[in-house]
């Protein structure tokens, strides 16, 4: 069955504790991260899990790349306990807009492109510094395009 195109996202009070606690803890000078695991139900992903970078990620002012065997673990674990499966990832810009840079557009590209993975359409979930505070958007990406879609974080006001 084809999956329906993303139009919301919405994160659940465990995986937004995660991303608020990395947020609160980051650098603001370095990108962090983590993968999102959850599930795609009609027009809406559910994310149950958020990771964090791990110990050996790669973290530059204008580049993130998780800790692989980190997010490998994370996958296997939530997989296991509910059956969430790798919706996405969540990055930050600390010195740009929380849209997707042309490097994120290249890597959903190749996300999208591995048939060993079985992308119907990436969700990245980016949050940026703006005037002192994180603001977040989230992204649909599907072959050839990347939309914004609605974004809720349970137990946030925006």
């Amino acid at each position: 069955m084809t999956q329906q195109p993303v139009t919301a996202v919405y994160l659940t009070a465990p995986a937004t504790q995660i991303v608020t606690n990395e947020l609160r803890t980051a650098d603001h000078i370095t990108e962090t991260g983590g993968i999102l695991l959850g599930h795609h139900t009609h027009d809406t992903v559910t994310v149950h899990h958020a990771g964090t970078p791990g110990p050996a990620a790669v973290r530059t002012p204008t580049f993130f790349l998780r800790d692989l065997a980190h997010a490998q673990a994370l996958a296997d674990e939530a997989f296991a306990n509910d059956g969430s499966v790798w919706v996405g990832e969540w990055h930050t810009h600390p010195t740009s807009r929380p849209i997707p840079s042309a490097r994120d557009a290249a890597t959903y590209g190749q996300l999208l492109n591995d048939p060993e993975l079985g992308f119907h359409s990436v969700i990245a979930v980016i949050f940026a510094r703006h005037a002192g505070r994180w603001e977040g958007a989230a992204w649909a990406c599907r072959l050839g395009r990347i939309e914004p879609v609605r974004m809720q974080l349970s137990g946030s006001t925006g």
